[in-house]
């Protein structure tokens, strides 16, 4: 019944002209990727008057798939016909019927609305709205209730035709991803981490994941955790790192025999981010991600993060840090990692029953030249 899909973006139209046009070009290209990774079939992606068309015979499958493009702020699949108010009646009413048996409501609440994006036909919107609207009403069972709707019946009108469609569903927004270069993110396995990677993937950033290896139950974990991610990484191609460190049961050893054990989870934390500045580096990237939420543990203090962030001279990007858990489990939860992030992973014993909460830099440089021998 559909034959192409409206694609509708938010902040990509406030760029200018040129900037906008780069923009639609990213994000067209995560779409083509993006449904050719499913295996949906499409004849052509193509940007108009401020509206991305996808003329495909799937149209369905292929909004599931693309609402999980990111710079994609709604999407509707619709019928396109011939600017003609009788097509244009003949269609709503079908589709309104459709909607109806789905709904299976006997007199549904509706109401019609109608744009010009371009402004060749004749009727005015709310004349096309009119119009519309009453054929359907003499013609079906309803009630025309522009407030209390069960039923929305959409009509756009560009360069000649028209897209009907009854059906708008939202998209994450934000920017495609490609169009704001590449950072490093810390991916632990849990909770937090995945969510502040889809962030700032949200915002057009392609993330390079960094897995700081904790035992093989963790690494499989994360694993799965970040082909979850990569289901909304159209336009990315990061693929996984793992580090293993080589010094971490040394550093562990002589922080007890100095009895400086309450440093443990800085220091460790500190050489994580030494780690992820390397590989940014070696990537071109332009930052480093971390799922840190201020005071929700005691490495998450403004003093501790403050001497983690002294690792690199990079930025780090913290996209979780004024939220709550609930928030953050909230975000987890619609985006399918919060389950995946809850599953077993390899204990860690190395962890003090008394960290250090506001640490002190001055210490913790002494501290690090003694147990590793380096400024």
């Amino acid at each position: 019944m559909f034959n192409v899909v409206i694609v509708r973006y938010g902040e990509i139209g406030t760029k200018a002209r040129q900037t906008r046009r780069w923009f639609e070009s990213i994000l067209m290209n995560n779409i083509r990727e993006a449904l050719v990774s499913e295996g949906i079939d499409f004849k052509k992606v193509e940007a108009k008057h401020g509206r991305v068309l996808v003329r495909t015979n799937r149209a369905k499958e292929a909004v599931e798939v693309l609402t999980r493009v990111f710079g994609i702020v709604s999407l509707s699949p619709a019928m396109e016909v011939d600017a003609e108010i009788d097509k244009i009646n003949r269609t709503a009413l079908k589709l309104f019927r459709k909607k109806k048996r789905e709904l299976n409501l006997e007199r549904p609440r509706f109401r019609v609305t109608a744009r010009r994006i371009t402004k060749e036909f004749p009727l005015k919107s709310p004349e096309v709205q009119a119009k519309v609207g009453e054929y359907i009403f003499e013609n079906e069972e309803s009630e025309v209730d522009l407030h209390e709707y069960g039923i929305e019946v959409g009509v756009e009108l560009m360069e000649g035709k028209a897209y009907v469609f009854v059906d708008k569903v939202r998209g994450w927004g934000g920017l495609p991803i490609g169009t704001q270069g590449k950072v490093v993110a810390l991916l632990s396995g849990g909770i937090d981490s995945p969510v502040a990677a889809f962030l700032m993937m949200k915002r057009g950033v392609e993330v390079i994941p960094v897995h700081i290896y904790m035992g093989e139950k963790t690494l499989e974990k994360v694993r799965k955790i970040w082909n979850q991610l990569k289901k909304y990484g159209y336009g990315g191609k990061g693929k996984l790192v793992v580090v293993r460190p080589k010094e971490r049961d040394r550093i562990i050893k002589k922080l007890k025999e100095m009895k400086k054990d309450k440093y443990t989870c800085v220091l460790c934390k500190f050489n994580m981010v030494r780690s992820a500045d390397k590989i940014a580096k070696d990537f071109g990237a332009k930052g480093i991600v971390m799922g840190d939420s201020l005071g929700q543990v005691a490495s998450q203090t403004l003093e501790n993060m403050y001497i983690v962030s002294q690792a690199t001279d990079l930025p780090i990007y913290r996209p979780l840090i004024g939220m709550d858990k609930e928030e953050i489990v909230g975000i987890a939860k619609k985006i399918g990692t919060f389950e995946l992030s809850t599953l077993p992973e390899d204990e860690v014993s190395f962890i003090p029953r008394h960290p250090i909460i506001r640490g002190s830099w001055e210490e913790f440089k002494k501290l690090y030249r003694a147990v590793l021998g380096r400024n």
